[in-house]
């Protein structure tokens, strides 16, 4: 097998300071055996121990991790930029409910293939997914997603959260899609699963101990909602005694990887029993900003020791799936939070996006960080772009200076999935053709014609000639 060295002015690894790999390395290289790095350290010294290896990348340009981003809903690719003037209960009622009854197969693979080339293009290499529709029984519309990971070359952990209340089906359908996608997963390659469960208040008490039984019965982690917003908080009080966090401990959730979205409005308590649990949090700033949910309290939680990583969210709660902008929107918003500019660093936000999602997904024995021995996945910036040509703090040129448009190369499993700023694996015009008439039927069947332009409404709501 041809191995491939990857040049960078400097190579950012994000590996603990425990490793004996640098955290960053000046005039560096990672070399690639396949799937594998084999190697990472100073580009003159791999050159000449490996002279028959492939170089790319170039002096000035720099290379880190592949990006983590630890949640999303590929289930919104065809609906992204719409909705804006919601907060997330009006947003959930007035969009979400009314799209996921009428998700399919179709659509959960074309707004796939749209929302992932957007991540591979900003450097996220692997995506830790929730699909939320209703499950339509014998038509489950998740392998879709697998099937568009695939093709794309993006890594995928990926889940289906529905629930129960008021929806008429119990929880067995929803059962039968964790099935089908488990199954879509063991037969990918890029792709793993996991248990998902929306929130508390989308299921019955009955639903809400089975799916805690099938992650624990299984084996599998569990991606979940908690305490995205203070009402949230409130009601589950009212109906359990207890917050989110403490009826998820108590009903035994904790016994297997948890991954919680959002908690932003955790207390004390709260962090602590996210702490003795284990309780990876992925922190989605951009989204909470467009919906008025509140600033996460990042730095207690990270001061605890509890794995923090950042998630766009979904492409109609962000709108845009551009990482590059949550990494930098995670920093800026810890800052303005406790007005310090000390309040969060590049270099934290920057291990936030790597190895701190790898923590929160507890995948950081095999992602996260360029170490050898794990998997090949990993991002070049291009250093010849004028956004780069001055790299004076390799962090802040990452996460302040640059944007998806530096992004040159984006490898997956030591495969380029990214060449030159263009997704080497599929067709982006045919899959934007393919959005569009998707997009336009699925306004219709929701019945979000005053709510879009695309089916003849003006802005304003009223019906155009």
């Amino acid at each position: 097998m041809t191995l491939t060295l990857i040049r960078g002015g400097w190579v950012l690894t994000a590996a603990p300071a425990s490793a004996a790999t640098p955290a960053a390395i000046r005039d560096g290289a990672v070399l690639l055996d396949g799937a594998r790095v084999a190697a990472v350290g100073p580009y003159a010294e791999l050159a000449a121990a490996h002279p028959d290896a492939v170089v790319r990348g170039g002096a000035n340009d720099v290379v880190t991790p592949g990006f983590v981003n630890t949640h999303g809903h590929f289930s919104e690719g065809l609906i992204t930029g719409i909705g804006s003037q919601y907060t997330l209960w009006e947003w959930l009622q007035e969009l979400i409910s009314r799209v996921n009854p009428v998700m399919t197969r179709d659509k959960a693979y074309a707004g796939t293939l749209l929302q992932g080339i957007q991540m591979l293009r900003s450097g996220v290499t692997t995506a830790n997914d929730m699909f939320c529709s209703d499950p339509i029984p014998g038509e489950p519309a998740t392998p879709g997603v697998v099937q568009a990971l695939e093709e794309l070359g993006l890594r995928g952990v990926v889940s289906f959260g529905s629930g129960d209340v008021d929806r008429g089906f119990g929880p067995a359908p929803i059962l039968e899609e964790f099935h089908a996608l488990r199954e879509a997963a063991d037969a990918s390659r890029y792709s793993t699963f996991r248990v998902g469960m929306s929130s508390i208040g989308r299921y019955t008490d009955d639903a809400w101990e089975q799916h805690i039984g099938y992650a624990v019965d299984g084996g599998h982690g569990i991606h979940i909602h908690i305490q995205e917003v203070r009402e949230e908080v409130t009601a589950a009080r009212q109906r359990t005694g207890k917050t989110v966090v403490g009826h998820a401990e108590a009903s035994g959730m904790f016994a297997v990887p948890v991954i919680a979205a959002h908690s932003v409005w955790v207390d004390r308590d709260d962090r602590e029993r996210y702490a003795a649990n284990g309780v990876g949090v992925a922190h989605n700033p951009v989204a909470n900003g467009i919906l008025a949910s509140g600033i996460a309290p990042v730095a207690e939680m990270r001061a605890l020791g509890i794995p923090v990583g950042i998630g766009v969210d979904g492409p109609a709660s962000n709108d845009s799936q551009d990482f590059l902008q949550a990494v930098k929107t995670a920093a800026l918003l810890a800052r303005v939070r406790d007005l310090q500019a000390t309040a969060m660093s590049a270099r934290e936000a920057f291990e936030m996006a790597t190895i701190g999602g790898a923590r929160a997904l507890r995948m950081d024995d095999e992602i996260g960080s360029l170490e050898p021995g794990k998997r090949a996945d990993l991002v070049v910036f291009d250093g010849e772009s004028p956004t780069l040509a001055n790299v004076h703090d390799p962090y802040q040129a990452v996460v302040f200076v640059a944007g998806s448009r530096e992004v040159r190369d984006v490898w997956v499993d030591g495969d380029l999935s990214v060449e030159d700023s263009e997704v080497t694996k599929v067709d982006v015009v045919e899959a934007v053709e393919r959005a569009r008439p998707l997009a336009r039927q699925l306004v219709r069947e929701a019945g979000l014609e005053r709510l879009s332009a695309l089916t003849g409404a003006s802005l304003d709501g009223t019906e155009r000639p």
